[in-house]
């Protein structure tokens, strides 16, 4: 799938449930959860998918699998633990 097919389809799920989300509001609150619990910025940058730049990091190092895990599990999702700052971002 494209990310103009994704962006479309998006959108009209959001249309049809009266929402207005983005795409990128769920990276940026998993993303804060994890910084907020601590999660380890290399793990963290590995799961979201972002550039790590330190060469021990991103070519030595090997994770188990059970680390992406624990990482994601230790983050609370009740919603009512965290008081972020609303996003204010549009997504054409």
């Amino acid at each position: 799938m494209t990310y103009d097919q994704y962006r479309g389809r998006f959108k009209k799920v959001m249309r049809a449930l009266g929402a207005t989300h983005t795409p990128h509001e769920a990276r940026h609150t998993f993303i804060s959860c994890a910084k907020y619990f601590k999660v380890d910025d290399n793990l963290l940058k590995a799961i979201v998918g972002h550039k790590i730049t330190d060469v021990t990091e991103a070519v030595y190092t090997h994770r188990p699998f059970e680390d992406y895990v624990e990482a994601v599990q230790v983050i609370g999702y009740e919603g009512d633990d965290i008081d972020f700052e609303p996003i204010d971002a549009e997504w054409d």
